[in-house]
């Protein structure tokens, strides 16, 4: 389901902005910035401080992820359903060792979401459209960005 261009566009730029559905129906969109790549078919991040996402979660599985490459105009849009693994669960403690890289941050997570993918679409910019290429594109928006920062 994921390409490797979808994988190195979460991989690059781990925020995602996860959607879900509040039990009273309303959309309901966070960050998450601690994704990983199981395999082909499921992805996962933590629960550090996330209780509305769970509860959300709880009532209604069905998720959207999306991730943005803000220099090559590209983004990774993953539909799936979700599950919640209790810390110290062992399907907690199977998937725990792919985000030691999190060092003690790892200490602070409550769970983690596991997001089976059903549905996986590369995105690009209309920019393309118009001839853009993706080395120019990242050389305006890196400049745009370095400008903001100073």
């Amino acid at each position: 389901m994921l390409t490797s261009n979808m994988e190195r566009i979460i991989r690059e730029n781990t925020i995602g902005l996860i959607a879900t559905i509040t039990p009273d129906g309303f959309p309901a969109v966070s960050p998450k910035a601690t994704t990983v790549i199981l395999d082909k078919t499921h992805i996962a991040f933590c629960d550090i401080r996330s209780p509305q996402t769970r509860r959300n979660i709880k009532t209604n599985p069905f998720v959207e992820a999306n991730y943005i490459d803000v220099f090559r105009r590209q983004a990774c849009r993953l539909r799936g359903v979700a599950t919640y693994l209790q810390r110290n669960s062992t399907e907690f403690e199977t998937i725990r060792p792919q985000f030691e890289t999190w060092g003690e941050l790892l200490n602070d997570v409550k769970g983690i979401f596991q997001v089976e993918i059903t549905a996986a679409q590369h995105i690009f910019s209309p920019a393309y459209d118009r001839g853009a290429d993706e080395s120019s594109l990242k050389a305006e928006w890196l400049s745009r960005y370095t400008k903001l920062i100073g």
